[in-house]
């Protein structure tokens, strides 16, 4: 990996993690949405610092070429987030559904 691309990683990545830490502040986003959000940014920043841990990693694991490596990761973090949020979505769905429920029991009994 070039050390322009080293660079611009490392950039992009402290640049997401002041984006975040913004729309934390002006309470546009959740604590724990910004802690997924921070670490994954951390996670790439490490893995543009220390490049040969990566191609070790990968060597391991048996993976061809690191970048696969890393596309898998970052598939597979997705992923896991993806359905994190389909757990709070219908979690929310369900107490939406009790509170239409009780509002429409208060108005039928007045």
């Amino acid at each position: 990996m070039s050390v322009a691309l080293r660079v611009l990683l490392v950039a992009a990545s402290l640049l997401t993690c002041a984006y975040i830490a913004r729309k934390l502040k002006k309470s546009q986003i959740q604590v724990m949405d910004t802690v997924f959000w921070i670490c994954l940014s951390m996670v790439f920043i490490v893995m543009s610092i220390f490049p040969r841990t990566v191609g070790k990693l990968s060597t391991l694991m048996g993976f061809i070429a690191p970048v696969n490596f890393i596309f898998l990761l970052v598939i597979f973090l997705l992923l896991i987030r993806c359905f994190q949020m389909s757990i709070r979505i219908s979690q929310l769905e369900d107490k939406l559904k009790n509170l239409v429920e009780e509002l429409a029991i208060r108005e039928n009994d007045k």
